[in-house]
């Protein structure tokens, strides 16, 4: 009986290895010891892959520095103390409204107390950072930890496995459907190795039946990328006074503007007076400002915060902890509705001041 032989992708032992790969227990055996300081050179393709693309945008050159952490490694993206502080330098000179921007950015990101909430309208720290790049350098990316999903040789599995189809993924890849790895590793120098490895499933089908009785895993690998090894970097937290000043003095803050430093400080006393259970969804932004009155007395303005919550008593303990605190003046109402798991959703509109 004749035979056709067809190239596909059998999908029940690609989803098989996907399931094993997520479900297996993290090992440290075969791993590679990634710990030191690397320069980064990363292509532009390589920004889609976690955690590469996460990284944020530098100015100057990029580092990436691998320490122990949980069994597998923390990165850290950054750049030389110097040459970011040469960089700041630059911009103020070149451009001191937005040097002022930026520098307003770094005092309210990386340079606040990290034990205060992000600014209002921050999604993360990610987002936080984004803003920084956008009108200047950064020093410090958000740190990733990679946890050592699995090893082999000496090679550590950063990314995938990842279902492709379509182009090659970079110069040399495979095109069409194929499942997609990156690992790390470390070459006899000490630097550091990108490697992409590619597998595709070789079915035998018989041409009568359509039903496959054989399958041949076949793969590819390439080195794609390789970083020198450098010397420790100081990953010290840079200081204000490092940073050249201001061009010009920042605008007079109203005094009955609620500003993000009020907020900060309110949801950290809030967070800190949660019952167990509670969370806090959304918030008013920082806009309102009031009056002041003849006495220096400034009017309270409208402010909301919504809470959900398991239950009534817990809500009710919400309640009497913001009527005790010092930024909000009264409670006005209480907007409630039940979630689809049968938790409480409920907004407090108040009235507060700063």
């Amino acid at each position: 009986m004749r035979t056709l032989l067809l190239i596909s992708v059998c999908s029940a032992a690609l989803q098989a290895f996907a399931e094993d790969s997520r479900t297996a227990e993290p090992s440290t055996k075969g791993c590679p010891d990634l710990t030191g300081t690397y320069e980064a050179r990363i292509a532009a393709w390589a920004d889609k892959v976690h955690p590469f693309g996460m990284r944020a945008r530098m100015e100057t050159r990029q580092f990436a520095t691998f320490q122990r952490s949980s069994g597998g490694f923390t990165l850290i993206w950054h750049t030389p103390r110097e040459e970011f502080v040469a960089a700041a330098r630059s911009l103020a000179q070149r451009d001191s409204y937005r040097y002022d921007v930026w520098l307003d950015r770094m005092l309210r990101g990386p340079l606040r107390d990290p034990k205060l909430p992000l600014p209002p309208g921050v999604a993360d720290e990610h987002d936080l950072l984004g803003r920084i790049a956008s009108v200047g350098p950064v020093f410090r990316g958000v740190d990733e930890v990679l946890l050592p999903k699995q090893c082999k040789g000496g090679w550590f599995l950063v990314s995938g496995p990842a279902h492709r189809d379509g182009p090659p993924d970079f110069k040399g890849g495979m095109e069409g459907t194929r499942d997609l790895e990156y690992w790390l590793g470390r070459d006899k120098d000490g630097s550091l190795i990108l490697k992409a490895e590619e597998h595709r499933t070789l079915v035998l089908m018989k041409e009568s039946l359509y039903t496959p009785y054989l399958g041949t895993r076949l793969g590819s690998s390439a080195r794609l990328n390789k970083w020198p090894v450098s010397p420790a970097l100081d990953l010290t937290p840079i200081r204000a006074e490092e940073l050249p000043g201001r061009s010009r003095p920042a605008r007079p803050v109203p005094k009955c503007l609620i500003t993000g430093d009020h907020e900060a400080v309110f949801f950290q006393r809030l967070k800190a007076n949660l019952p167990p259970g509670v969370q806090i969804e959304t918030n008013s932004s920082s806009i309102y400002h009031g009056r002041m009155r003849p006495d220096g007395i400034c009017d309270p303005t409208p402010y909301t915060v919504t809470v959900s919550a398991p239950d009534a008593a817990a809500i009710a303990k919400v309640a009497d902890y913001l009527k005790t605190d010092p930024l909000i003046r009264q409670i006005d109402s209480q907007e409630s509705q039940v979630l689809w798991d049968g938790r409480l959703m409920v907004k407090f509109r108040m009235m507060a001041a700063p």
